[in-house]
């Protein structure tokens, strides 16, 4: 995948290095899967032809992305999403070790997708860094175990899995209509609730708390509380807890950690705490969980 990077007027790799996995090879239309093990990389102002769609695999992971004209840092935990759209120029760079993988969905495709859910061609999609949507995670997994197939998949099936993609892109993140569903009467509003987001996405588990929360809104904890279930329909710890079980299932499935150490780095007290709450979600113990699921 390539980039344009305006600075050198050219087109460069967006990775240095080669993909570990790629569909390069298949008889696939509309869209190129790629899967990175890289470590430093440095993107500057460039900007991408087609809607680049990355899944992050590895280890929670320091990246310094340009908000406003100004570096700002995140941290990317397994399965969180980045997106870029056709023609945005964008500016990214990390140091040190990381496994993703970059879905790159052509105009073709992207311009069907939107015609097919809103009859039109006039689709706006955000800029993400670190967004959490399990429709786009599974699909990208998908996308990958048959990439990862020895035997050739039939090209309907691997492109039906990348027009869903698209579609879900479209329908559920066009800026030019109104998906969101915390606009609720009393709620927070969409800037307070997207500060309190990426206070959590970016925070350290041990150093959440209703009133960390409650200050990146700007609100006092008792109505930031209740604001927050307005708009979510989850209380804040429900939110959090939420959250926190999105990554461990992810880490359960696609790293070789120990159950007690995925336990300890997203916060829960002790291995059994983590086996408790996960249990109570998904209906399975975690040991239970990753040997059925394990890729």
């Amino acid at each position: 995948m390539t980039a344009f990077d305006g600075r050198l007027g050219v087109h460069r790799p967006i990775i240095r290095e080669l993909p570990a996995v790629s569909s390069a090879g298949r008889d696939w239309q509309g869209f190129l899967f790629e899967l990175h093990r890289t470590s430093r990389q440095e993107l500057l102002d460039v900007e991408v032809s087609h809607t680049l769609v990355g899944l992050h695999l590895g280890q929670p992971t320091r990246v310094e992305v340009k908000v406003d004209g100004e570096f700002v840092e995140k941290i990317f935990q397994p399965g969180d999403v980045a997106l870029i759209p056709a023609g945005t120029k964008y500016s990214i760079r990390f140091d040190g070790e990381s496994e993703f993988v970059m879905i790159s969905l052509d105009a073709e495709l992207m311009s069907r997708a939107s015609a097919t859910v809103h009859g039109e061609d006039s689709t706006e999609l955000p800029m993400l860094w670190c967004h959490r949507d399990a429709f786009i995670n599974e699909t990208i997994q998908n996308i990958r175990m048959a990439v990862e197939q020895p035997r050739q998949i039939d090209r309907a099936y691997a492109e039906t899995l990348a027009n869903s993609l698209a579609m879900h892109l479209v329908r559920n993140l066009d800026q030019n209509r109104d998906h969101t569903t915390n606009r609720k009467l009393g709620g927070l509003s969409r800037a307070q609730l997207n500060r309190t987001v990426e206070f959590i996405r970016n925070t350290p588990y041990r150093e959440i708390s209703l009133r960390t929360m409650a200050t990146a809104a700007g609100l006092s904890p008792f109505h930031f509380a209740r604001m927050f279930k307005l708009s979510t329909g989850l209380s804040p710890h429900q939110f959090v807890l939420k959250r926190r079980l999105e990554i461990g299932t992810v880490m359960l499935t696609t790293t070789g950690h120990a159950i007690s150490d995925i336990a300890s780095d997203l916060g829960f007290a002790d291995q059994s705490h983590f086996t408790m709450h996960f249990k109570r979600a998904q209906g399975i113990a975690p040991a239970a969980y990753r040997r059925q699921h394990r890729r």
